[in-house]
């Protein structure tokens, strides 16, 4: 089977709700009391939140032969590859306001871009879900490298596979992305549902 071409997506919706920005600046409890200026500065970034942010993945799938064999794709019978990113203008505008020493402000909006970013991540890893479906395929979840067996120098791999560029990120020497507010995984797909811990209903 061919290696498959790469797939773009730039349409993503950020449902991020107040209780998620709190829960990462620190809020854990529900109960917790929340200063009535931490819930305006919530407020203030949602609305300039659109304006702060070109979302953006990219994500090709491979067959397990053309991938670099590493353990990590062990049993797969193809792997998707994805990058994506929320692009540098939220980060550079956090860092205005921490510079300003508008520092909770700078820190909120920081939580949005983590968010965001997330938010990213969880819909293109739902377009290659349904990708694999359509294959009739049972995808894995997804997995970044730096974590478990999956080295971090092994974004040099994906980023050799993938256009990165195209959306705007690049990679360091020490294999970190930037913008900062990037994501990268892999996703494999097995024959048989048995093969994945991906929950099926």
């Amino acid at each position: 089977m061919a290696r498959l071409p790469v797939t773009t997506l730039r349409d993503f919706a950020f449902p991020i709700s107040e209780r998620r920005i709190l829960h990462r600046i620190g809020y854990k409890s529900r109960t917790a009391k929340v200063n009535p200026s931490v819930i305006e500065i919530i407020d203030e970034h949602r609305q300039r939140l659109e304006a702060l942010l070109q979302p953006a993945a990219l994500f090709r799938i491979l067959d397990h032969a053309d991938t670099n064999q590493h353990p990590i794709f062990e049993g797969a019978l193809q792997v998707a590859l994805c990058v994506c990113t929320i692009g540098p203008d939220l980060e550079r505008t956090s860092a205005e306001f921490i510079t300003n020493n508008d520092i909770l402000k700078g820190f909120v909006l920081d939580a949005f871009g983590s968010e965001a970013a997330e938010e990213v991540a969880r819909q293109a890893d739902a377009a290659i879900v349904k990708a694999a479906r359509n294959m009739g395929l049972w995808p894995s979840k997804r997995f970044s490298p730096g974590y478990g067996i999956w080295d971090i120098k092994e974004q040099k791999y994906i980023f050799a596979t993938l256009p990165a560029a195209d959306i705007g990120i690049k990679l360091t020497e020490s294999c970190m992305m930037i913008p900062r507010k990037s994501v990268s995984f892999r996703i494999n797909f097995y024959t048989e549902k048995e093969q994945t811990t991906r929950s099926f209903r």
